[in-house]
């Protein structure tokens, strides 16, 4: 066993794949259109035009994938990357992400064919509506977790066209923690990594237990209620989504 899995390394080829961020796209390319169609050439200065013109090329960048590690670098301005090797990395999380779509609400009136051709590649998303019936895009994703137990890495799988070839490769070199994970509204700082405390992501029941010891109390009485409500016969696991309490609850029920 430990010889296949030797073999599939030392054979294991560069993976490279080119990802647009279109709402950093999107956001750099219309406030200048916006500035140049208003002729504001007090905001569109000397200072302010570096600024867009790095927004915009941030906007492009790759992946990379080896059996030495992973690395997500600005394609046009390589010096701005990420690089972990694998040893940096105890493990990644399946994680399937529900975020407020808003853009929902964008898909009338006049629009340019460049604005359109970005909106179409948001656009193509799943969205879901949560138990208000607000409008949640759908990101599968994984989270890379260092060894200080940081969110060190994170990819939106569906973004790449090659996404089976990446998983593959990552799951050969990587463990994997626990199955697949839905998170509502992560939220991931500017700077610096977001921590991962592993007790809200049980992967058992004596896990779970520790974790219900822990809730707040309002929390508490949340799931109290929730769990009252399914007696009663209610569908309660998207509200308890919505709280942050799905992990108690079957996706059926």
């Amino acid at each position: 066993m430990f010889l296949i899995y030797l073999t599939e390394i030392l054979n294991m080829k560069e993976i490279k794949s080119i990802k647009v961020n279109y709402k950093l796209l999107i956001f750099s390319l219309f406030f200048t259109f916006s500035l140049l169609a208003d002729g504001d050439s007090v905001l569109l200065n000397i200072y302010t035009v570096p600024i867009l013109v790095i927004l915009i090329l941030l906007s492009f960048y790759q992946i990379i994938i080896n059996r030495e590690g992973i690395s997500k670098k600005t394609l046009i301005i390589p010096f701005f990357k990420t690089v972990k090797k694998w040893r940096e990395i105890k493990y990644y999380v399946t994680v399937v992400e529900y975020n407020s779509d808003h853009f929902s609400n964008y898909n009338s009136g006049y629009k340019s064919a460049l604005e359109t051709t970005f909106l179409n590649s948001i656009f193509k998303q799943k969205t879901i509506r949560n138990s208000l019936g607000q409008i949640l895009k759908i990101s599968n994703c994984l989270w890379f977790i260092d060894q200080q137990s940081k969110v060190c890495l994170r990819l939106d799988i569906d973004k790449y066209s090659n996404s089976d070839e990446i998983l593959k490769s990552i799951q050969i070199n990587e463990i994997s923690y626990g199955d697949e994970f839905e998170v509502n509204e992560p939220s991931f700082p500017i700077i610096g990594y977001k921590k991962f405390n592993e007790i809200y992501f049980p992967r058992n029941s004596e896990e779970l237990a520790l974790l219900e010891n822990k809730l707040t109390e309002p929390e508490k009485i949340k799931l109290k209620n929730l769990r009252k409500r399914k007696e009663n016969g209610d569908k309660v696991y998207l509200i308890s989504r919505d709280l942050g309490l799905n992990m108690f609850f079957d996706k059926t029920e």
